[in-house]
């Protein structure tokens, strides 16, 4: 994968967190969340460990852009932009 589809599948991720985010808030807080600010509604831990095992968090940045990386990588003629929460789940 080159950088400019690494960078389109990061910007689209954010994207994608901020659709899961309205869909945990309520009407009105979510229209406060932007791509601009996801990030302050994330918590801080980015890990956790199971069975001395460290995993990446689900609904993270980057396990939103591996997930999405999959689903390219299995059609590869997907337009990135196209792929939405439902199919990242």
């Amino acid at each position: 994968m080159n950088g400019k589809k690494a960078k389109r599948i990061r910007k689209h991720s954010g994207v994608i967190i901020v659709d899961w985010l309205r869909s945990l808030l309520s009407e009105e807080e979510g229209q406060g969340v932007t791509v601009d600010n996801y990030k302050n509604f994330m918590p801080e831990q980015t890990h956790y460990m199971a069975q001395r095992t460290m995993h990446l968090n689900a609904y993270h940045p980057k396990w939103v852009c591996n997930k999405i990386t999959k689903i390219i990588k299995s059609n590869p003629h997907r337009v990135i932009e196209t792929i939405t929460l439902g199919e990242v789940k």
